[in-house]
């Protein structure tokens, strides 16, 4: 299946533009997603419900139930009491509480030609109130427990403009860049006419050994990403804003000094256990296959059965740090041993299997052997 390009984008390189397409360079659906279901295998919906103590708007009065049972005052009589009077009927015909602001706008000309409508029973401040979700508004939290609140409206206006340019700002050591700011990663292939600018700004990242810093607005929101050289294209790498990202001088780690002998054993252990690359088709996601095959036997009628690893002893009842090194040195060796061993036997009956034809090969010779003495004996005669 050909990959789909997420979107067409103009590479800024100084006043050379390069036309490119973008792709996305991982795959979540790797992932294994359970859904909630009730016990009988019916699936469940999200409900949301608003507090009863936060039902309310911050700026929203409280409203006087003894001033609304008070009789309706002619507007002639006390031109002062109109105010408190249009108070009384919005809180008479306010909907319960838990409603949206704009369900809370009370249009007076429609009141005084439309009856009151009377609920059927009144309202427990105390009931959480459920949403839909038409009904919700956002809100910052910016102090604990008070929230100001945005319209879509406000929230459209401060989203970042989607561009259709990635915008290089400098250039820096391709090693320089720390991978805990690594975020997702794309890659990044040439559109219609954009090969040769986008093979020159390739080479000349390679051979400088330099990676490129670009700003990028996305899907309303604006990044900072790494574009790199990799094996046949670039990556464009999202990069975390450096206040997303946590110091681990916060962890207070006391690192302490390390004996001599601890630290050759410790380089020799490394030694035997390193490669020369990372493979990445080396490593299967076992926790993976487990829920996989789990499943498979669900399906199947079965039981599930524990995990093997579920009662392995922890590693941190180590007590001797330097015989912990050296028992892990001589397990590696026996490792490599027994490896060598299974080598040597395979190898040896690769050597064995030509030697069973050898006779059928003998065989074969022996057949001009015999003709060869009839040969001798009609011209000596």
């Amino acid at each position: 299946m050909a990959a789909r390009s997420i979107a067409s984008l103009s590479l800024s390189f100084g006043l050379v533009s390069i036309p490119v397409k973008l792709y996305s360079a991982t795959e979540s659906s790797a992932a294994i997603r359970f859904r909630l279901m009730s016990p009988g295998g019916a699936r469940v919906r999200q409900q949301y419900v608003a507090d009863a103590a936060s039902s309310r708007a911050p700026d929203e009065p409280e409203i006087d139930t003894q001033a609304a049972e008070e009789p309706e005052l002619p507007p002639d009589r006390d031109e002062e009491r109109q105010p408190s009077r249009r108070r009384e009927v919005e809180a008479e015909l306010a909907p319960p509480r838990g409603r949206s602001a704009a369900s809370r706008v009370i249009d007076f000309p429609a009141l005084r030609h439309e009856p009151a409508r009377v609920p059927a029973r009144e309202p427990d401040p105390a009931e959480p109130a459920v949403l839909e979700r038409s009904e919700m508004v956002k809100g910052y939290e910016y102090e604990k427990g008070r929230f100001v609140l945005f319209t879509p409206a406000e929230l459209k206006a401060l989203e970042a403009g989607s561009r259709q340019t990635i915008d290089i700002v400098s250039f820096v050591p391709e090693h320089s860049v720390d991978p805990l700011y690594y975020d997702k990663a794309y890659f990044l292939a040439p559109d219609k006419r954009g090969a040769k600018p986008y093979s020159l700004l390739l080479r000349a990242m390679r051979e400088t050994r330099r990676c490129a810093l670009a700003k990028w607005a996305f899907r309303s929101k604006e990044y900072l990403v790494q574009i790199r050289p990799a094996e046949g294209g670039m990556v464009l790498q999202q990069l975390l804003y450096a206040d997303e990202v946590r110091s681990i001088a916060d962890l207070d780690i006391d690192l302490v000094e390390v004996g001599a002998a601890e630290l050759e054993l410790a380089r020799r252990l490394i030694e035997q256990t390193s490669v020369e690359s990372f493979d990445p088709t080396q490593y299967v996601d076992e926790e993976k296959q487990r829920i996989l095959a789990a499943v498979e036997r669900k399906i199947a009628g079965k039981e599930i059965v524990a995990s093997g690893d579920a009662h392995r002893p922890s590693a941190a009842q180590v007590v001797d740090l330097v015989e912990a090194l050296r028992a892990s040195l001589q397990q590696r060796a026996a490792s490599a041993r027994a490896g060598d061993k299974a080598g040597e036997r395979k190898s040896a009956l690769g050597e064995r299997k030509p030697a069973r034809r050898a006779p059928a090969k003998s065989a074969k010779s022996a057949v001009p052997a015999k003709s060869a003495p009839r040969k001798g004996r009609g011209s000596g005669s």
